[in-house]
C-alpha cells in the first residue's frame, strides 16, 4: 500500500546538515509514527512520505528553510538576564538556555550576545534556514482508524494559535 492522506505511517529517519555549521542533534536513526494529511508534519516531510511503500527508502536534500522554516529576525529579541533560567558559566554566547514563559513553560533559545543586564535571545529553531539531508526508510503504511483522524482534528481544535505550533518537534522523537 502506498502512503496517502489518512494513512498512518511508521518510518525511520536520519537527518544531517549539508553545511559545515555545528549540528546540535544526534543524526539518527529516529523512529516515528504519523498520520498523513492532517498537517501534523512539516509539509516538505509529508510530501516526501506520500507515495512511499513499506520497505522503500529515499534520500533527499532539502533547501534552506524547507523543514524548519526560514531564519526570522522577529524571533531574536532582548530579554532581561533575570528571566533566564540558567546562571553562571552556562550563560554564554552560543549556549542553548531557557526562558520561563507566562504559562510557566520553558522556551529554549540560543544566546547571541550578552549585555550587563540583558541577553540577546534567538528563538529560531537551531536548524531553521539550513540546508539538510534527510534519509527515510518507510517501515509500515496502514489506513488510519476514524477515531485516529477525529483525535488529530480534536487536538488541532484545542490549539488556539495554529501558527505558533511547533511542527518541528518531530525531530525530538525517540532514538531507536
Amino acid at each position: 500500500m502506498r502512503a496517502q492522506r489518512h494513512c498512518v505511517v511508521t518510518f525511520q529517519y536520519w537527518i544531517e546538515p549539508v553545511d559545515p555549521e555545528p549540528f546540535p542533534y544526534p543524526r539518527g536513526p529516529y523512529r516515528m509514527e504519523a498520520l498523513l494529511g492532517e498537517g501534523r508534519l512539516p509539509p516538505s516531510l509529508e510530501q516526501l512520505l506520500l507515495g512511499m511503500e513499506a520497505g522503500e527508502r529515499t534520500d533527499v536534500t532539502l533547501e534552506p528553510g524547507a523543514m524548519f522554516g526560514p531564519l526570522r529576525d522577529d524571533a531574536v529579541t532582548e530579554v532581561p538576564r533575570s528571566d533566564v533560567v540558567e546562571e553562571g558559566d552556562r550563560l554564554q554566547v552560543g549556549a542553548v538556555c531557557h526562558l520561563m514563559d507566562e504559562k510557566r513553560r520553558l522556551r529554549p533559545f540560543r544566546v547571541r550576545a550578552l549585555g550587563p543586564n540583558t541577553v540577546l535571545a534567538d528563538f529560531n529553531h537551531p536548524l531553521a534556514g539550513r540546508r539538510l539531508r534527510l534519509r527515510v526508510t518507510m517501515e509500515s503504511v496502514r489506513w488510519a482508524a476514524l477515531e485516529e483522524i477525529k483525535q488529530a482534528r480534536l487536538r488541532d481544535a484545542h490549539c488556539h494559535d495554529a501558527a505558533s505550533r511547533d511542527k518541528a518537534s518531530w525531530i525530538e522523537t525517540s532514538n531507536s
